[in-house]
């Protein structure tokens, strides 16, 4: 149990797409899910890792156009707000200095 309550909460929605059936038959997917959430379960930074999920379901998705996945969609889904929130601030402060 991690001491964050969205970090938490990012673990569970990892956990459900990992013992999802489908994503079971993609190696290469789980492999990274799994490292995701060994991650989140280290640093307890939602943050740095839910961009990183976004990321990989983003790709994910692509990979399996043909035949979609909905675990992958809906953990997509569930870590857009965060990703843009995180890549919003990195560009403010990358941003921020050339500017002022």
């Amino acid at each position: 149990m991690l001491k964050d309550p969205k970090a938490e909460h990012l673990l569970q929605q990892i956990s459900v797409a990992y013992d999802d059936p489908e994503v079971a038959k993609d190696q290469e997917l789980e492999t990274h899910l799994l490292h995701c959430a060994q991650e989140l379960a280290k640093y307890e930074n939602c943050l740095l890792t839910a961009p990183r999920v976004n990321a990989l379901m983003l790709d994910a998705t692509r990979k399996h156009m043909q035949q979609p996945i909905q675990a992958i969609n809906t953990l997509y889904s569930q870590t857009t707000r965060t990703s843009e929130y995180y890549w919003g601030i990195a560009a403010a402060t990358i941003l921020g200095g050339t500017i002022w």
